[in-house]
């Protein structure tokens, strides 16, 4: 991941740090068989377009995975479930850090191109001067109700940094009808590594016909498998915690007030990368192992607060949306390679965000569904770094303060947005949306430290605005299909570079905003009753001016260079020949490619983007039987086929290749689990990575390790675990 830096030091130091995405290792989850074997015993209902619809009413690519469906395939993580939607891929060489991306929408950089939600809240950071591109949330399944991604731009709803789309938790509300419980203890063994476990409680409380109350804890212990010989085994062993809480008042039957808080850390102690030649990309220690003078630490721990009210006037619903976002993220990156001697950069990420939409949208069926809504950010951000020395038998600082970096960032947007479906017949309807955003940003940088002398500081401000929209007609055969096309279009913020007076002619003052335009064509079907379900579309995006982080006379800034293309084919289907036994299968295509040279990044036309596989899927089977009385029997395999991809450009990866990629093979997994349920209680076992394999995901820079190696993460080896829980 490559930051905003200041100097030359800083920014020899920054290209050690881990690159940009790849797909991450996890136990297979047909994400969209999950949603939609839901389906065959009621409706899937979603909210991507911020009102409650079908899903398969929807004229866009959304894929839901239910909570029930992640706890059946033990996807705990992040990415144990994202890279099983089709087109996505996830970077996270350590924990707590991944950069999602979808339809290949990706060239690095330091804003996301994917939008994260939980709920109502929008998660991380608006702009690209506050390193939110690697940053979102890794929640408990067990507090989700399910899961939306939603791929393609998503501007006219859903605002900034929704190029490629948005992924959008949707937790479990309180429940007024009874006293819900639920709680597991797992155990897990990794393959040359060490045993991790995993617990989780739960309690939902009614007190009274109006008001509930919810509270859960979780606590996950990872284990490591990767060793070092400067810090012993299992180095890369992560810890996530915390907890959430939630509360429901009805006082009327118009009228439902919800209050939630939101708490996770996740600690890490290392990145999950082991040292490869830059010419075979072959381990040079062990299969597992890494070496580094420095430990590379990592934690990161987010807070949300939302408290969102509606009120149903009869014809029309009012909602409004408060909510409020903490995220401190502390890291070392270790600097020895860069600077010939043991040396580290302690970096500190502190963002602080509020927001607030009000909307209004019609609640009855009627020839026109609309809604219209204001939206307001404020967002102030630090970043503070500290160059130090190490000592080269402990690995400890034994000078700091070489130099110091801050990096305060203030940034604050305003939206109008209005979105309608005018419904001419119950065969066809036409959905058409917009926002206007504007948003003013201001940054500072001030350097001192003892080899800077008395310092200095420069500061920047800009401004922007720009029109999203979206248009998508709809045709409807019958209930249970739907044929659409879909014209839509997302963007980034720009934002002002803040840049020495040495400097000035040579880098731009401002960076702005990047554009992505979709056009795509789908078809969803129940067919059979719902024993059959299909989901398939064509897509094409164009996006212009891209957003990239480069190095200008040796300073890290932000600018926008060249053009890009991508283009393929999702699909999704499943079918239920038996009762019990659902056969599902998910794919895509994804040919993402620049159209422009950016000489910025050394990458010709042409090009590939990074970390995008052209072709990945999965194919999984699941039976449930009973087996007598209250006890019922489960079973499942699946495979998830990853194709060959390039890896990033050449300002941070191989220069003596082709646009400086290197070429990352193909691999597959097959994942498995078994489980039985007696009463309220259900016990499971489970295998992630059956056979072993292995698998590079993501390469780092020259300097990215010592002795002329390289870092690349790779795939989680085999694991083994189980569980025991129970729901009330």
């Amino acid at each position: 991941m490559v930051k905003r830096r200041s100097n030359t030091l800083y920014t020899a130091v920054a290209a050690a740090a881990w690159l940009m995405p790849s797909e991450a290792t996890a136990q297979v989850v047909p994400v969209d068989a999950a949603g939609q074997s839901e389906a065959t015993g009621g409706e899937i209902v979603v909210t991507a377009e911020k009102r409650e619809q079908r899903q398969i009413d929807v004229p866009q690519s959304v894929s839901v995975v239910t909570a029930d469906a992640l706890r059946a395939v033990h996807a705990d993580r992040l990415d144990d479930f994202f890279t099983r939607v089709p087109s996505a891929a996830i970077d996270e060489t350590q924990a707590g850090q991944p950069r999602l991306i979808l339809r290949g929408i990706n060239t690095g950089g330091d804003a996301a191109t994917v939008a994260t939600y939980v709920d109502e809240t929008p998660y991380g950071s608006a702009t690209g001067l506050a390193n939110g591109g690697n940053l979102a949330p890794d929640l408990d399944p067990n507090d989700l109700a399910r899961i939306e991604v939603l791929r393609g731009p998503q501007g006219t709803l859903y605002g900034a940094n929704s190029l490629g789309g948005v992924l959008k938790y949707v937790t479990v509300a309180p429940r007024t009808d009874a006293v819900h419980a639920s709680g597991q203890v797992g155990v897990e063994s990794i393959d040359h590594g060490g045993i991790g476990f995993s617990m989780h409680a739960g309690l939902n409380l009614p007190v009274a016909n109006t008001l509930a109350i919810q509270g859960s804890g979780f606590y996950r212990d990872d284990a490591g498998y990767i060793s070092d010989p400067n810090h012993g085994p299992n180095v890369n062993h992560d810890l996530a915690y915390g907890g959430r809480f939630s509360a429901l008042f009805r006082p009327t039957s118009g009228l439902t007030l919800r209050a939630n808080v939101l708490i996770q850390n996740i600690d890490s102690d290392a990145p999950n990368a082991v040292d490869v030649s830059p010419a075979t990309l072959m381990p040079t220690l062990g299969q597992y192992e890494q070496s580094h003078i420095v430990s590379q630490p990592s934690n990161v721990s987010y807070r949300v607060y939302n408290f969102t009210g509606t009120y149903d006037f009869g014809g029309a619903k009012l909602t409004s949306a408060s909510s409020w976002g903490n995220l401190q993220q502390n890291e070392v990156v270790d600097g020895t390679a860069a600077f010939g001697t043991p040396a580290s950069v302690t970096e500190s990420v502190i963002q602080h965000r509020f927001t607030q939409e009000l909307r209004l949208a019609s609640s009855r069926p009627g020839l026109l569904d609309w809604t219209l809504g204001g939206y307001y950010t404020r967002e102030r951000d630090v970043i503070n770094e500290n160059l130090g020395f190490n000592s080269a038998t402990t690995g400890q600082v034994t000078l700091g303060g070489l130099e110091l970096v801050n990096l305060p960032t203030f940034y604050r947007e305003f939206a109008g947005f209005a979105s309608g479906t005018i419904h001419f017949s119950k065969q066809f309807d036409l959905t058409v949306g917009g926002r206007y955003s504007h948003n003013k940003q201001s940054s500072a940088e001030i350097v001192g430290g003892l080899l800077v002398g008395p310092g200095f500081s420069f500061t920047g401000n800009s401004s922007d605005g720009v029109f999203t929209y979206s248009v998508a007609p709809a045709f409807h055969p019958n209930a249970d299909t739907t044929i659409y096309a879909r014209v839509a279009k997302g963007y980034r913020p720009g934002g002002p570079n803040v840049i020495s007076p040495l400097a000035a002619g040579a880098v731009p003052r401002f960076f702005g905003p990047d554009t992505t335009v979709n056009y795509e064509i789908g078809a969803k079907s129940e067919l059979i009753h719902r024993i059959l379900s299909v989901d398939v579309t064509g897509f094409y995006i164009d996006w212009d001016k891209i957003q990239l982080l480069t190095s200008v006379l040796n300073v890290g800034v932000n600018i926008n260079g060249g053009k890009a293309r991508s283009k393929g084919i999702e699909f999704s289907s499943t079918l239920t020949p038996t009762k019990g036994l659902t056969l599902s299968a998910n794919g895509a295509y994804v040919d993402a490619f620049l159209t422009q040279d950016v000489p910025g990044l050394g990458a010709n036309a042409g090009a590939q983007l990074p970390y995008t596989a052209k072709y990945s899927g999965t194919l999984a089977a699941d039976y449930e039987h009973s087996l007598g009385g209250e006890i019922n029997g489960t079973a499942g395999i699946s495979w998830r086929y990853t194709g060959s991809r390039q890896s990033g450009f050449a300002t941070n990866h191989n220069p003596g290749a082709a646009n400086g990629q290197y070429h990352l093979a193909a691999f597959s997994q097959i994942d498995a689990h078994a489980g039985v349920t007696f009463g309220h209680f259900r016990l499971d076992a489970f295998v992630r990575n059956l056979t072993d394999k292995r698998g590079i995901l993501d390469i780092g820079s020259p300097i990215s390790a010592e002795n002329g190696a390289i870092a690349a993460a790779i795939v989680r080896p085999r694991s083994i675990g189980a569980t025991l829980g129970f729901r009330y």
